[in-house]
């Protein structure tokens, strides 16, 4: 028997709900490299014809455990990405499993792929979002002659050190620095965390973004509100509220295993000079940290795949210290 006859492949609509409940468990694992936006009950938002999915779950053939998932919809020219449709999604493998297992699942995973395309894109899971260093999958992808390249430059702040507002405020720029005590000596605005995503916040951001990079949000409103709806203990709207209960800044945060990823953020211009989106930021910082996270993300400062850099949107969110770093991709052509 091959190293991989153990295993077969399923694909979504070979999946009972019980199988498919049994690999969105599998992703939200501590011990996996998998998220909840990779899971299928996230996935499913997208509305029916908007990507051409062939994502696979890999499981063993006698007792049905679910040993790897790989979520991917077709790309143009022949091509296969994992996923189009997020940040990431390369191979979901079991840190803990035994190299023998890993390596079985890989072969199975990436020989389907590499079979049926002529060109495999991978978007893997960034480096930092691991509780413990895990290569093994790059290193398997480039013995396959897999090219490494990137698809964004992120801004993201360690916060393991976090402990005060005062540590928070030693990481961030003097200018920024000043500005936030500012508003929190003026005490206008306070941190509130609520379910409910405004409508009339979310066409303000789209209209900032219009007028400012002439862009929309990534998702519409109902989107959100319904991914919301799917992972409310990882999707988490708050405000920074003026006194009057008008918001003065806004974040749509996506919660991951170790990482605080502000997925949204956008000021209401009426306070801009105040800084309350300052305010907010910095709240965010320090209630990520009281909720045991390891990272705080800002995400891409990057366009078009990483081919272009927001010099501004990068200096920007560089001013409340922290780094960055590269969103891998590897690439192979049949």
């Amino acid at each position: 028997m091959g190293t991989a006859d153990y295993l077969e492949i399923k694909h979504k609509p070979e999946l009972t709900e019980k199988q498919l409940a049994k690999a969105d468990a599998f992703i939200m694992k501590d011990s996996t490299t998998g998220e909840f936006i990779n899971t299928f009950r996230y996935l499913d938002y997208h509305p029916e014809g908007r990507f051409q999915d062939d994502s696979i779950v890999v499981m063993d053939r006698g007792s049905g455990e679910v040993r790897g998932v790989m979520m991917a919809a077709r790309g143009d020219n022949d091509s296969i990405i994992s996923y189009p449709g997020t940040t990431f999604a390369g191979p979901v493998v079991d840190r803990t499993a035994k190299l023998e297992t890993t390596e079985a699942v890989l072969d199975r995973m990436l020989g389907y792929y590499e079979s049926k395309y002529s060109e495999v894109k991978i978007k893997k899971q960034p480096e930092y979002y691991a509780a413990q260093p895990f290569h093994l999958i790059d290193y398997i992808l480039l013995r396959r002659g897999y090219d490494y390249g990137m698809s964004a430059l992120a801004n993201i702040i360690c916060i393991d050190g976090i402990g005060t507002e005062e540590d928070t405020l030693a990481l961030f720029h003097a200018k920024r620095r000043n500005q936030v005590r500012k508003v929190i000596r003026e005490g206008i605005f306070a941190l509130s965390r609520k379910e409910e995503i405004r409508e009339t916040v979310w066409k303000n951001m789209n209209e900032n973004l219009r007028n400012k990079y002439g862009a929309k949000t990534t998702h519409t409103l109902e989107e959100i509100r319904d991914l919301q709806g799917r992972c409310p203990n990882q999707i988490k709207a708050f405000y920074a509220d003026a006194s009057d209960g008008t918001y003065g800044a806004f974040a749509l945060c996506f919660l991951f295993k170790k990482v605080f990823h502000t997925q949204y953020l956008d000021v209401n211009y009426k306070y801009a000079g105040q800084y309350p989106n300052l305010l907010l930021i910095t709240k965010l910082i320090q209630e990520a940290r009281g909720m045991g996270f390891r990272y705080f993300s800002f995400g891409a400062s990057t366009e078009d795949g990483g081919e272009v850099l927001n010099r501004s949107l990068y200096s920007y969110k560089a001013e409340f210290g922290g780094g960055d770093l590269l969103l891998p991709v590897y690439t192979k052509k049949m």
